[in-house]
């Protein structure tokens, strides 16, 4: 009998153990608010809708890690999204669309597999229109540079901090038997982070199915704090564009397209719940579309709590050449947010484009 007792005391006690060193938790954010954008759509009209996801995209996951001892954890983050409007999924409707990862970390640094994010995300994020979240507003280099885009099939591995550095690399499987260059992505990168002062840059490579580059983007960005201020810098390079990046549903691959954006922008925090920002991007495009674009963004932010938050913003988007292209922020229900309409204002290459929104972001 005391045998059992003390048996079933010890499963007792490695049970409470085992779960005091493992934590799972729920997450999400919520996104909703009104837009109106004019030149918009086939009609090159005027459209005011609901519409979700701007700031935070609408997201839903479970992240968890388990304390294995000497230093050793396992983690794992799966994470879908969806769009408030309808309720149907996003991200081509996969379960876990946003990114579904597991892996090991130890005091060497942080091994994961899975559908990741590329490493802007984790090591450049300080592109003035994605450090502020505007980029799904109106953000040209945001869709074209593959920013926080993913990588199926992926192994990325990522240093601790050293001393304010962190470095990593990601490595995409193509996934095609006979040719392991086919639908290979390559990512590399850096970030240094001490005091006022972050840095990052990283390097992104995709091929296409036959083995040859679709698509080669260097990133570096930056940001240092004044007190309140915070000013952004941020270059991209990007050598080649995948199918539709440039227009909606209609344009082929570009392997030969050059686009070369500079950003700039400040944050400025008014007080703990106010914050107010403006900034702007200038994209050239070479090689097969030729011309460039302009975009103006404004934006301010005010905390109701830790976790809900109000905002508003306005955005200027001017291309010269480029057939007529002209950035869509919010599109309208045939297009949608990252399509181009053609002939804006029905001239044959110039266009210019108009948006705001009011919204509300709640993150659980």
């Amino acid at each position: 009998m005391k045998n059992i007792l003390a048996t079933a005391a010890a499963i007792a006690l490695l049970s409470g153990t085992a779960q005091a060193q493992s934590n799972v938790q729920a997450y999400g954010a919520v996104d909703i608010g009104m837009d109106y954008v004019n030149h918009s759509g086939a009609k090159n009209g005027d459209v005011v809708r609901l519409d979700s996801g701007t700031l935070y995209g609408n997201r839903l996951g479970i992240k968890g890690t388990e304390d294995m001892g000497k230093g050793l954890k396992a983690l794992f983050d799966a994470e879908t999204g969806f769009t408030m409007t309808t309720g149907a999924s996003t991200q081509g409707g996969l379960l876990f669309g946003r990114q579904l990862f597991v892996g090991l970390q130890n005091p060497f640094g942080t091994l994961t597999m899975g559908r990741q994010y590329t490493l802007d995300l984790d090591l450049a994020p300080y592109h003035a229109n994605v450090a502020s979240r505007v980029n799904n507003f109106t953000g040209l280099s945001h869709w074209v540079d593959h920013l926080a885009d993913r990588v199926d099939n992926s192994v990325k591995y990522q240093t601790p901090n050293l001393n304010g550095f962190t470095l990593a690399g990601q490595y995409g499987f193509g996934d095609i038997s006979g040719n392991s260059s086919a639908k290979r992505t390559l990512n590399a990168g850096g970030n240094y982070s001490k005091g006022p002062l972050s840095l990052g840059a990283t390097y992104l490579s995709i091929n296409d199915i036959y083995g040859n580059r679709l698509s080669a983007v260097a990133v570096v960005d930056g940001q240092y704090a004044f007190g309140p201020a915070t000013v952004h810098l941020a270059y991209t390079n990007t050598h080649g564009t995948a199918a539709n990046t440039l227009c909606f549903s209609t344009c082929p691959a570009r392997p030969n397209q050059l686009v070369r954006t500079y950003e700039v922008g400040v944050d400025y925090q008014q007080t703990t719940a106010l914050r107010f920002y403006a900034g702007g991007a200038y994209s050239q495009l070479n090689n097969d579309l030729t011309g460039n674009a302009f975009q103006l963004n404004l934006g301010s932010y005010y905390a109701l709590s830790k976790r809900t938050e109000l905002y508003a913003l306005a955005g200027y988007t001017k291309t010269t050449g480029l057939g007529g292209f002209a950035r869509l922020m919010v599109g309208s229900p045939d297009l949608g947010p990252t399509a181009f309409a053609s002939n804006a204002q029905g001239t044959p290459d110039k266009g210019n484009q108009q948006g705001l929104k009011i919204g509300m972001t709640h993150k659980f």
